[in-house]
């Protein structure tokens, strides 16, 4: 038998069931038990639950995790995750920065960070200094670290991130009209559209060879010219230099 999460606040009731009927659950059904424990409450389907009557949904579900039923042990697990969330997510703005760093800083807000921390769960969220929170992710190879930021500091950081990618499609569009006139272009509609790939990343852009597990079309990439030739183009207007880890024959692009 689970043990039953503890009720949450009464201000949160509301918000705390709007979050647990966005979760996505391993045992679909809990949806459903989730839904019927509602419509239970709430005689109208057009209706959401007031606070009162949230109320009452919460205990319903508490009575189910704590009694055996099936999913009663994601459920529980689920609700306590919920409540987590809520007691860490305390500003309505937060500055996103990944680690390790990977391009320009986001915005997100507290609506939305409910949500990733209470999918992520008690175990993969941890509380920093000044309010700030930390995800881990599943392979706990990298977090992001969510710091909380004015209304006008958000704005600003959601300007910075809007220029940011408007340049890069600026970028992206300039280079496909070096290239296009002299060599292959990638077709991703045909099996056998092979060739150069642009791709938008990050706050530049990335050109690769598509698809690269063909070995016999990646020498025309490697030892044919072609990459040589993209780059001979390339550098005319950007700044060139080799891709990220891993992929040593890719290149990006910056201004």
């Amino acid at each position: 038998m689970s043990e039953a999460p503890a009720a949450v606040s009464a201000s949160s009731k509301q918000l705390a069931l709007r979050l647990l009927r966005r979760r996505p659950f391993s045992a679909g059904y809990l949806t459903q038990v989730i839904d019927l424990a509602v419509r239970e409450v709430v005689r109208s389907q057009f209706d959401e639950p007031d606070e009162r009557e949230a109320a009452q949904v919460h205990q319903r579900l508490a009575y189910y995790a704590a009694n055996g039923q099936p999913g009663s042990t994601e459920l529980a697990r689920a609700m306590l995750d919920v409540r987590h969330a809520l007691g860490l997510v305390r500003h309505e703005h937060y500055r996103a920065s990944t680690v390790p760093e990977s391009g320009l800083d986001t915005t997100v807000s507290a609506e939305r960070l409910l949500e990733l921390v209470a999918e992520a769960g008690q175990d993969r969220v941890l509380a920093a200094q000044g309010g700030a929170l930390v995800v881990i992710t599943e392979d706990d190879h990298a977090s992001t670290v969510y710091r909380p930021v004015s209304a006008a500091q958000a704005n600003a950081l959601r300007r910075a991130a809007r220029s940011a990618k408007e340049e890069s499609i600026r970028l992206y569009e300039g280079a496909i009209e070096l290239l296009r006139p002299h060599v292959r272009m990638a077709d991703w509609s045909k099996d056998d559209g092979y060739g150069v790939a642009l791709d938008v990343v990050r706050d530049g852009v990335s050109v690769q060879w598509w698809p690269a597990g063909l070995p016999e079309t990646r020498a025309l990439w490697e030892q044919g010219g072609i990459r040589q030739l993209c780059v001979a183009l390339l550098s005319t207007r950007f700044t060139v230099s080799g891709g990220d880890g891993g992929t040593p024959h890719d290149m990006a692009l910056r201004i």
